[in-house]
């Protein structure tokens, strides 16, 4: 199965102190996988091989 750009979705990283996660640790890790994807602050996220 082939996603092309056109196709794929966009992904933003959550902001402020709301939590999605159990815990702050956990938050962090996941807002620093989402920063990668995030278009306004990642530098080439349409790049980027997930």
């Amino acid at each position: 199965m082939t996603t092309t750009v056109s196709e794929a979705r966009t992904i933003r990283a959550p902001r402020g102190t709301e939590i999605s996660c159990r815990g702050w640790q956990q938050e962090a890790a996941l807002r620093m996988l989402m920063n990668n994807l995030d278009p306004e602050v990642a530098e080439r996220p349409e790049q980027l091989i997930v």
